[in-house]
């Protein structure tokens, strides 16, 4: 007896990929965790160096101690940073193990009951045997793809960082290297009195392109991502600012 496969349809009425045909959800999400740990680690660097050395330059005026303190930090935000994201993945992936293996566990417990009371109902009902076989290997088929379906939503809705925490402390690591170099750059490169307007346009730049990119990989308008970078970052400059202002003295 031929029975043709049937798929389950969506909300659209078009059916659902086949088993094992989601190619492109484990790569979107590697894509959004690594321009996730870039941004997560070139921001802190970049605002936090950023609010530093403006507010060390208005209260000190000396070149030799903005870029002392902007090395210092630098190195110190650099190895905090890598630390957080290496044990904070490193739970993340230990919690996301946890989850899969207790929902595995409970989908087997229910399959293997669901399975049993179906074909006690069909031999129950006197249907033929090979009907009972073609009947089982449709539902295997079709509890295959919703399973795969499903699996694709859970990532896209809540997603579990995957990365290696290794990995993930290198990448974040460096971008905070990368990203605190950009407000320091300008003070150890051009005249003290040009590097506080270098450096904060440097940064309002670099935090712009990375608004655009978040936007682009993960979704949203990007001249929303781009503006609401850049006011982080403005606004990092002005605390540090008006802490120089208030607290500083000019070094004789």
């Amino acid at each position: 007896m031929n029975v043709a496969p049937t798929r389950p349809l969506d909300g659209t009425g078009a059916p659902f990929p086949a088993s094992g045909t989601t190619p492109d959800a484990p790569v979107r999400g590697r894509g959004a965790a690594l321009i996730r740990d870039v941004i997560l680690g070139g921001q802190d660097g970049l605002v936090n160096v950023l609010g530093l050395v403006l507010g060390m330059a208005v209260a000190t005026g000396s070149p030799r101690v903005v870029i002392t303190a902007g090395l210092a930090a630098l190195l110190a935000e650099s190895i905090a940073m890598a630390g957080v994201a290496y044990t904070a993945t490193g739970a993340e992936r230990q919690l996301g193990a946890t989850m899969r293996r207790t929902l595995d566990e409970q989908r087997t417990a229910h399959a293997r009951a669901r399975e049993a009371a179906r074909l006690r109902r069909l031999a129950e009902a006197g249907l033929p045997t090979d009907l009972v076989a073609v009947v089982e290997d449709e539902v295997k088929v079709e509890a295959a793809v919703w399973r795969d379906h499903l699996e694709v939503m859970r990532t896209a809705l809540a997603p579990v960082r995957e990365t290696r925490p290794v990995r993930a402390a290198a990448v974040v690591g460096i971008s905070t290297a990368l990203g605190s170099s950009v407000p320091l750059l300008p003070f150890i490169l051009l005249p003290f009195s040009l590097a506080p307007v270098a450096a904060l346009t440097a940064a309002a730049l670099v935090l712009a392109l990375a608004g655009i990119e978040r936007a682009r990989t993960t979704g949203g308008r990007i001249g929303r991502a781009a503006l609401e970078m850049v006011l982080i970052g403005l606004v990092s400059a002005f605390a540090g600012y008006l802490i120089g202002q208030l607290l500083g003295a000019p070094v004789a």
